[in-house]
């Protein structure tokens, strides 16, 4: 039940694409970030109410689970998951129970999926529901532009994770349903939604700590303490991996004798760095302590962690955690200039509002351009089931 097996196969099916097919497919996400973002800031212009942005927000799950359901072999894990759900299908639960103990919600549930007949394709289709599901109903309840936070999502890299990364991104969508128990306090309810979402992948138990900084209004001594252990740590990384691997599951203690140990060049810093930037040039808009708090605190350990990608690339998996709040920072941050906006119509709050709003969507589009650019996740260029007959198969061993 390994999840490493061949995930060069989707990379070698999509470099065998023509190049005009390439640029085709790569149409579909721009087509679908201007409809998408389009049709919600127009409605954004007649003072939407909640019935409006939830019929608006379920017509954007409804295309997203249609254009994540309908993919073919694209993500670096496509072939492994498939693979997963073949042997799961022919194993039986005390098989996934024994050798997927740490793990074993995500193969349960494939195990369920093959009972019911159900083939690979819709087990994609039932993982994009979930995890869409909780990213609109995120949306939905904590954003003040849903049409910037749906963009966001897309240029950002949500999307492009959750085509590729399955069981994180059910990971990712605990976190997400755990939020409100996180701020009200509510640890009880709060540790079982991180438990549960931590046996479809371990990393969220690793961020369990995080979770409670994120909400914690730092000083400068202690910023300045948490940037020093970061230097440090990064720096002795290697020697205290080697230290704790004798004792970690084999799946991570492995991790140094595969190719998630290479590092990514300084370039992929540069965007967390402006977003960093950025949520401290914005911050004090925001009248709301606690959330101005879990903005900075976000937006700093996003900034960290991306740093130590340059050293070993898997890392990022844990960065994705604190920057899923930028799908409601940003909004936010616009919104406060919007309000200006309707106290002072035509005055200079109306370009300021303009410019703020223009300054995020290049930052959003740079942050998608640099992405498909590089091939992240592998979603780039869109491969759907159509395109199947247009290249020949590849076995997935």
């Amino acid at each position: 039940m390994c999840l490493y097996i061949c995930r060069k196969d989707a990379a070698v099916r999509q470099a065998s694409l023509p190049q005009r097919l390439q640029k085709i497919t790569m149409a579909i996400y721009y087509i679908t970030i201007s409809i998408l973002t389009g049709l919600g800031f127009f409605l954004s212009k007649k003072q939407p109410d909640k019935k409006t942005t939830f019929w608006y927000l379920t017509f954007v799950f409804a295309v997203l689970t249609l254009l994540s359901s309908f993919r073919y072999a694209i993500g670096f894990d496509y072939f492994s998951y498939r693979s997963i759900y073949e042997m799961t299908a022919a194993g039986s639960f005390c098989d996934i129970l024994y050798h997927c103990w740490y793990e074993p919600l995500f193969f349960v549930v494939c195990k369920g999926c093959s009972l019911l007949g159900m083939p690979f394709q819709m087990l994609l289709a039932a993982v994009s529901c979930f995890v869409l599901f909780t990213a609109m109903w995120f949306i939905f309840r904590y954003s003040k532009l849903p049409w910037l936070s749906v963009y966001l999502y897309i240029t950002l890299q949500f999307l492009a994770y959750d085509m590729n990364l399955m069981r994180q991104a059910i990971a990712v969508s605990f976190f997400l349903l755990a939020f409100p128990m996180l701020e009200s306090r509510k640890l009880t309810a709060y540790t079982l939604f991180l438990f549960i979402g931590g046996l479809f992948h371990n990393s969220l138990w690793f961020v369990y700590p995080l979770s409670f900084l994120l909400v914690k209004k730092l000083s400068r001594k202690a910023i300045g303490c948490l940037l020093f252990a970061a230097v440090c740590g990064y720096l002795c990384f290697d020697p205290l991996f080697s230290l704790v691997r004798p004792i970690l599951p084999e799946k991570y203690a492995i991790y140094q004798e595969t190719y998630f140990w290479n590092s990514n060049n300084w370039e992929y810093l540069v965007l967390p760095a402006i977003y960093l930037f950025f949520v401290c040039l914005f911050q004090n808009r925001i009248q709301d302590e606690g959330r101005r708090t879990i903005y900075f605190n976000s937006a700093l350990f996003y900034f960290v962690i991306s740093a130590f990608i340059t050293k070993h690339f898997i890392l990022e998996r844990f960065a994705v955690y604190p920057f899923v709040f930028s799908l409601i920072a940003i909004p936010d941050f616009l919104h406060s200039y919007q309000k200006g906006c309707g106290q002072e119509s035509g005055s200079s709050y109306a370009k300021t509002y303009a410019c703020v709003m223009l300054l995020f969507l290049v930052f959003g589009g740079a942050f998608f351009l640099f992405a498909a650019f590089k091939g992240f996740h592998h979603v780039y260029p869109y491969v759907s089931l159509l395109d199947r007959s247009r290249s020949a198969p590849i076995a997935a061993y």
